[in-house]
């Protein structure tokens, strides 16, 4: 490997701090491979992460030349830790006879589970950046990683989610249309949770659109929803144009089978198609080990575990539960076109939801007499014009037959046409589901 001028970040909370920082500067320049070993002055900092406190650190940085690869200085990094008795792996918030961090090496770019070249938080941290700075380097000058990265070709999506996957990270995939509202972010909180890097995609989908359907109308905030990203400390986003997902030779489409063809597939022929057919893109195209959807759309869940299913993507579907507003109201993209009067009526959904739990949790297990009480309720609110009322089976939502059931997730779809246009909500609930809003919101 090239020559390249390294930057390495060193602390120590634990033992005597000067000789552990010492020893390590001296050692660097022993190892074959390194030369023109550099280091700051040590300064006293109190400890910064989370967790209980720690004693304060002793921190500097170290200036070197090597020829070895940002993998192999890290390893070297990490024996001498091990010298000077950290036990590795290491835990969080334990004190630290030595801990040195690679920040900075050439102008290579590394993004790997076991390390991230330039280091992503060297710029936020001042104990960082004073010793950086005594060793004459320009900080506006140098590299530093943005997130979320947003990338616009399928070509640079497909090469970092490779990169990552190469680097043994795992990788969690939120698929979105944009609007992004408190329900997308707890996608993505989940998706951080459980995986090493997470990449949203935000693409409102031509395919899933029919004719006089609102695409052009869909709500599209790009500048908001990129600072939601970053607040939930997303890494990539993806937003390509329709002309980069299609291009003008693009035929092969997703057929979709029976879970697709009743409720919003009877009502929107081709829309579970066009969504198959973009969800088996983005899947080809990132790899994820995990991909998030909301529960909200539980037809679109059963169409996308189905595909994946029987298509064979190596990719774990995770359903993450409904986030609601306080009065009951499922989160979603086309609120915002809700008029005054609409805001109001459309709890009706909810409530007319939770009442037929309620009846299913105090002993009713007639299917017809589960739907005639939430239809019931939904009858006393003139404005919601009903699509359709449905008790399925929870998951593949295959039908039930009449007679009693062991549970089942309720499903309605109604319009609300008294806002800047016309809007229809979808919202569904599981009969075995226990209340998860105060009994006022889900008073009948």
């Amino acid at each position: 490997m090239r020559e390249a001028i390294a930057y390495l970040g060193l602390g120590s909370n634990e033992g005597d701090r000067a000789a552990h920082l010492g020893r390590a500067v001296e050692r660097l320049g022993a190892v074959p491979g390194i030369g023109a070993v550099r280091a700051s002055s040590w300064h006293e900092n109190a400890y910064v992460g989370d967790g209980p406190p720690l004693a304060p650190f002793l921190n500097g940085a170290v200036e070197l030349r090597t020829v070895l690869s940002p993998a192999a200085l890290l390893g070297v990094a990490k024996a001498l830790e091990a010298e000077a008795g950290r036990r590795l792996p290491a835990p969080h918030h334990r004190p630290r006879p030595l801990d040195i961090d690679l920040l900075l090496h050439g102008d290579t770019i590394v993004d790997t589970r076991d390390l991230v070249v330039p280091h992503p938080r060297w710029h936020e941290r001042e104990f960082v950046r004073r010793p950086l700075r005594e060793l004459g380097l320009d900080l506006d000058a140098l590299p530093r990683w943005q997130r979320p990265a947003v990338l616009h070709t399928p070509a640079e999506f497909a090469a970092r989610c490779s990169t990552w996957l190469g680097g043994g990270c795992t990788v969690g995939l939120v698929p979105t249309m944009g609007a992004l509202h408190d329900g997308h972010a707890s996608l993505m909180r989940r998706a951080r949770a459980e995986c090493d890097r997470t990449a949203v995609t935000i693409f409102v989908n031509p395919l899933q659109f029919g004719p006089g359907e609102d695409f052009a109308a869909y709500p599209r905030t790009f500048d908001a929803d990129l600072r939601l990203c970053a607040a939930q400390q997303v890494d990539v986003v993806f937003a390509p144009e329709p002309a980069a997902m299609y291009d003008p030779d693009f035929c092969s489409h997703v057929a979709v089978g029976a879970a697709a063809t009743t409720m919003e597939g009877a009502l929107r022929p081709g829309h579970f198609g066009g969504v198959a057919t973009v969800v088996a893109r983005l899947l080809a195209l990132a790899r994820p080990t995990h991909a998030y959807f909301g529960e909200k759309d539980a037809q679109q869940l059963a169409v996308v575990r189905r595909m994946v299913q029987d298509l064979g993507f190596p990719t774990a579907i995770v359903p993450c539960p409904i986030v609601r507003e306080p009065d009951g109201l499922a989160r979603s993209s086309r609120n915002v076109y809700l008029g005054a009067e609409d805001r109001r009526a459309c709890t009706i959904l909810y409530r007319a939801l939770a009442s037929a739990r309620h009846a299913f949790a105090r002993g009713e297990r007639d299917r017809d007499a589960l739907l005639a009480r939430a239809r019931a309720v939904l009858a006393t609110e003139p404005r919601a014009a009903l699509d359709y009322l449905e008790l399925r089976r929870d998951g593949d939502l295959a039908a039930l037959p009449p007679g009693p059931v062991d549970g089942g997730r309720l499903l309605v779809a109604a319009r609300f046409a008294g806002g800047v246009r016309p809007v229809r909500l979808l919202d569904n609930l599981s009969l075995d589901a226990p209340p998860d809003l105060p009994a006022a919101a889900e008073a009948p």
